[in-house]
């Protein structure tokens, strides 16, 4: 069996980076090294190979195809990935940079990996904050007024996405399950079902009907973005492709900057450190 882990480093190289994005790309040049050395040091463990993507020919070429997406065309660009090593591996684990594994098993012997492995979230208004819970369900805010402070990479409003254009198809009695991409198994017969650089064209015009359609109201398909996360967990739902929901020790994320980094996290199988703050989760693994 021929198996690889990849992951993709192209600088984000836009002029109008938020503050958030600014943070995210400093530590990654930081500690890139570090990085880089954990994900080959598992594909060892797990008789794999390993690659890491660059701003190469190969990407320039899906760019100008694809582009008009800013920094997201490279969430688009690791899905197109994963079909393409398909043809060439047997088992293939995507796994972004800051995902650290911290686990001696073996991803591929683990996992059924006939079915797309991946971790989703059920993004129902129980993920919303503890303060709008309260207030919307006293009626002290209203819909509209929760959504106003969301962006568009809140997981309720990417499965508000799903749903949406699911909703076209007459598919309305669907679920708020909506896949974290930052690690995704799978072998070749199943990531072949997902035709995702065919469909995604098409998943585009799809998108941006269900934009216009305002299922769920304006001020939520104003946020309605071209997201792989979406794209995926859409087809996933639309040609009922077998996946499987990795447990939380294989996904851990610590989400904000202010979450605490603590030694329970040392019993996590991957951590992904979402609020990339290395140094802190350095300091708790390598005691």
């Amino acid at each position: 069996m021929k198996q690889i882990i990849y992951s993709i480093y192209i600088e984000n190289k836009e002029t109008n980076l938020s503050k958030k994005h600014k943070f995210t790309k400093k530590q990654l040049d930081i500690h890139l090294i570090r990085l880089l050395k954990n994900h080959k040091e598992y594909s060892k463990k797990c008789n794999a190979d390993y690659k890491v993507f660059v701003d190469d020919v190969y990407y320039k070429e899906f760019k100008s195809k694809y582009g008009g997406y800013e920094f997201d065309l490279i969430n688009l660009y690791k899905i197109h990935l994963f079909e393409k090593l398909s043809k060439e591996y047997d088992n293939v684990l995507y796994l972004d940079l800051d995902v650290i594994p911290n686990t001696k098993e073996n991803f591929f012997k683990t996992f059924d990996m006939n079915k797309i492995c991946v971790h989703a979230p059920n993004a129902t208004i129980d993920i919303w904050s503890k303060e709008d819970k309260e207030r919307y369900k006293k009626g002290k805010i209203n819909f509209e007024k929760v959504i106003s402070h969301k962006d568009k990479y809140d997981m309720y409003i990417k499965a508000l996405c799903k749903k949406s254009m699911l909703a076209l198809d007459n598919n309305f009695d669907t679920d708020y399950l909506i896949c974290n991409t930052a690690i995704l198994g799978g072998n070749t017969n199943v990531i072949n079902k997902l035709k995702f650089t065919e469909r995604l064209n098409e998943m585009i015009v799809v998108l941006n009907k269900a934009k216009e359609e305002k299922l769920f109201g304006e001020e939520v398909s104003k946020l309605f973005f071209a997201n792989n996360e979406v794209f995926v967990h859409y087809l996933l739902d639309k040609y009922s492709i077998e996946w499987f929901n990795l447990p939380k020790e294989w996904h851990t994320y610590v989400m904000r900057r202010s979450d605490k980094i603590t030694k329970e996290l040392r019993s996590a199988k991957m951590i992904h450190l979402i609020n990339k703050e290395f140094d802190e989760l350095w300091q708790v693994l390598d005691v």
